[in-house]
């Protein structure tokens, strides 16, 4: 599996991303029962796969407990798309087995609006020792849990704004595909596209500053320490990105 980061400056480039103003958004949810053998008072269940990079720690994907051995979480994907994913505790170390404790093969599914996907894992792997993780930008409970609630907020409305983008967009290709294109409407159409990125990138932007607001003045100067060090101006990407997918305490 290819493990990559992801967090919300991810989620902006995927949501700007060229293919994404063609396809369609569905909202996929999976409920889990998981065993509490292997499980941590403080534990947390993620769900990860093609859609999220494989980031087995990923705060947009951390699960909601919905009851007693029993977490759910809806995420959105492309619209009749073929994924594949597993559950973990939060790293490699804790992914989903068999009940011999085996490796098992990658979960799949199809996705479209309103599919609901009912799973249940036999097993964890045995987690990593707390002295091998990386503490440095170690998130608490408390951050990761507000995390998740700013994303499910800021999808419903990405999910809405997406709906009017791609409205714009099959007027403006029905107006260019006529027999006598309107230059008028192309004009626009064109405009009422322009806003709409711009109202991305104003949700994208108030959604990092308050994600920002969560860190710790610790976490905050680790990060500009990071940054400082780095002489890739794009760099920044990946350290926020790791400062997000770091475990919690």
């Amino acid at each position: 599996m290819k493990k990559l980061s992801g967090c919300f400056l991810g989620l902006t480039v995927i949501i700007l991303n060229f293919n994404l103003t063609f396809g369609q958004i569905a909202s996929v949810k999976f409920e889990v029962k998981v065993p509490t053998e292997g499980m941590q008072k403080n534990s947390s269940v993620f769900l990860t796969g093609s859609f999220n990079g494989w980031n087995p720690h990923d705060s947009m994907y951390i699960m909601q407990k919905a009851g007693d051995e029993l977490y759910s979480l809806i995420i959105p994907v492309f619209d009749e798309k073929k994924y594949e994913y597993k559950y973990t505790l939060g790293n490699w170390g804790s992914v989903e087995t068999s009940l011999n404790g085996s490796e098992i093969k990658n979960r799949k599914f199809i996705s479209h609006d309103g599919l609901i996907i009912k799973d249940t894992v036999l097993k964890w792997k045995s987690p990593e020792p707390e002295s091998k993780r990386d503490t440095t930008l170690m998130l608490s409970k408390k951050q990761m849990e507000e995390i998740s609630k700013m994303k499910t907020e800021i999808f419903a409305k990405m999910k809405g704004k997406m709906k009017s983008v791609l409205s714009v967009l099959k007027k403006a290709f029905m107006n260019m595909l006529s027999e006598k294109p309107d230059m008028k409407l192309r004009k626009k159409y064109h405009e009422q596209m322009v806003n709409s990125i711009n109202s991305f990138l104003d949700l994208a932007a108030d959604a990092m500053w308050k994600v920002s607001s969560l860190f710790t003045p610790e976490q905050k100067k680790a990060i500009l320490n990071e940054m400082e060090k780095s002489k890739d101006p794009g760099s920044f990407i990946d350290i926020i990105t790791k400062a997000m997918s770091a475990p919690h305490k």
